[in-house]
């Protein structure tokens, strides 16, 4: 499964839904999210160390971002970007706790990388997700997004949102399951999708 999903970066955000958009829009209240196991499309990588990203980790997302295909990186920022965009970097720099790699500890190369970066609202946080090709369908993918919500009601995020391309639509499914209230709208080729966390409580 390519877990790969856009970032505000690159894509201007759609704006709020109508008409048939809205009306296709779903809710409610999923299971937790799963963790990897059988199911989760591959063998599975038991030494895999998530941890927080770090400037020192930048050289090696570089080299993993010039081993991810072109359908991947299409994937990751709806877009022919050459490089890994130097805003979304910088954008996850400033937070350590809004980005986490993963990396196999008996080599320590990074071969994934997740952020939930906050958007205008303190409250809301964009989720982008970049597995390697050759590391995809092994349960990766499922790992970081649960560290990152996790991790999410401690930094007082409530909403977390995505934009994904609509033949990733798998990427809609994993955060379908995560507790809370879920709604996604058709962009043209992308899903927006919105999912306001069950920690978060009740609307104000």
């Amino acid at each position: 499964m390519d877990l790969a999903v856009t970032s505000r970066h690159t894509r201007q955000a759609a704006g709020p839904p109508t008409g048939d958009e809205a009306a296709r829009r779903g809710r409610f209240a999923g299971p937790a999210l799963p963790r990897s196991g059988p199911g989760t499309g591959g063998p599975l990588v038991p030494d895999l160390s998530l941890r927080p990203l770090a400037g020192s980790d930048l050289p090696s997302i570089a080299a993993m971002w010039e081993r991810c295909t072109p359908a991947t990186r299409m994937s990751r920022f709806h877009a022919p970007v050459r490089d890994i965009p130097a805003s979304y970097l910088k954008a996850a720099l400033a937070d350590p706790a809004a980005s986490v790699v993963a990396a196999p500890e008996r080599t320590g190369v990074v071969v994934a990388v997740a952020s939930l970066i906050r958007s205008a609202s303190d409250s809301t946080a964009e989720l982008g997700v970049l597995v390697q090709d050759a590391w995809q369908r092994r349960g990766i993918g499922h790992r970081l997004v649960g560290h990152l919500i996790t991790a999410a009601p401690a930094r007082g995020i409530a909403v977390v949102t995505a934009a994904v391309l609509t033949q990733n639509a798998t990427v809609a499914d994993l955060l379908r399951q995560v507790p809370g209230e879920f709604s996604l709208a058709i962009d043209g080729p992308a899903l927006n999708v919105q999912v306001r966390l069950a920690s978060a409580g009740p609307r104000p």
